[in-house]
């Protein structure tokens, strides 16, 4: 009975040994950090000052795109324009008050010219009535006569005058009403707000957008960077100064070279590229910033390899 069971046993221990060869031992040298003279990281391009959004000030309906993508501008260059035509109506209007305004003004003045030289007259003229009723040569009725037609001209002048104040006073009320018009319509407009490019327009002609909707993403003019993290383990070893080659993703291709311009003085979250599937490790980063040799050679927006020198 025991040789039955031995006799399996002793057979499944042959095979086993005859099976295959036994696996070699892999030596793994012990990881050095101090060791490591380059850091390879993925990097996004950007220019220095940082895409800028278009927005809309005012709601309303595209009109007219002025500026087409990728194509350099000014500070201060119309880029688009929304739809104007009840802006402008009321602009209109506007002037239109104004002018009926500036009118009445010119109006009151003129009729204050005239009042102010009847006035002067009937002065000379009471000042005659009254001498002569003095020397008893002329009656008093003339003298009371021409002293009360002094003082209705002159009433007549003061009530002139207030009436031209009434009307500056509305003047201004109306270029208050025609400036606010102006704005209201400037701000149908969207400019450049610095010298760069229009990278895209993310509305089309016709569309009606609200206030904020944001229209195109704008590109300042300078510098470009390539934005990128380094791993916590490597933070301290990153320094302003130090040179990258720039290459394709996931390539030795070289695309251009830079500097490390700017070094982040605290640790964060990873953020440039936490959209990513594999990103499941909790490990704070630190961002890099550098600074492209040949801006020409890369594209704003894509993706690229950062290897640092240390």
């Amino acid at each position: 009975m025991y040789s039955k069971i031995l006799l399996p046993a002793l057979l499944l221990l042959a095979l086993n040994s005859c099976g295959g060869k036994a696996e070699k031992e892999v030596k793994v040298d012990k990881y050095k950090v101090d060791k490591i003279d380059k850091i390879i990281g993925i990097a996004r391009i950007e220019p220095a000052a940082k895409i800028s959004p278009l927005g809309a000030e005012s709601a309303g309906k595209i009109a007219k795109i002025h500026v087409m993508e990728g194509v350099f501008v000014k500070k201060g260059t119309l880029l688009l324009t929304l739809d104007q035509s009840l802006d402008v109506a009321q602009m209109q209007q506007s002037e239109a008050k104004l002018l009926t305004r500036q009118q009445r003004i010119k109006s009151l003045e003129a009729k204050i010219e005239a009042i102010e030289l009847k006035v002067s007259i009937a002065d000379i003229e009471r000042g005659r009535d009254r001498n002569l009723a003095a020397a008893q040569a002329g009656t008093q009725k003339a003298a009371f006569d021409s002293e009360s037609a002094y003082k209705n001209l002159k009433a007549e002048l003061n009530i002139a005058k207030a009436d031209l104040a009434e009307a500056k006073a509305t003047l201004g009320e109306v270029e208050t009403e025609r400036n606010y018009s102006q704005k209201l319509l400037d701000k149908k407009n969207i400019y450049a707000p610095a010298d760069g490019m229009v990278l895209s327009w993310d509305s089309k002609l016709g569309q009606a957008v609200s206030v904020g909707t944001k229209l195109g993403d704008f590109a300042p003019a300078g510098d470009l960077i390539a934005t990128t993290e380094v791993d916590e383990l490597f933070a301290m070893k990153v320094k302003k100064g130090q040179r990258v080659q720039i290459n394709i993703q996931g390539t030795k291709e070289k695309l251009s070279s830079g500097t490390v311009v700017y070094c982040a003085p605290f640790l964060s979250k990873k953020s440039i590229f936490n959209d990513r599937a594999d990103n499941l490790e909790d490990r704070r980063v630190r961002e890099v910033r550098v600074r492209i040799d040949q801006p020409e050679a890369v594209l704003i927006g894509s993706r690229v390899e950062c290897v640092i020198s240390l």
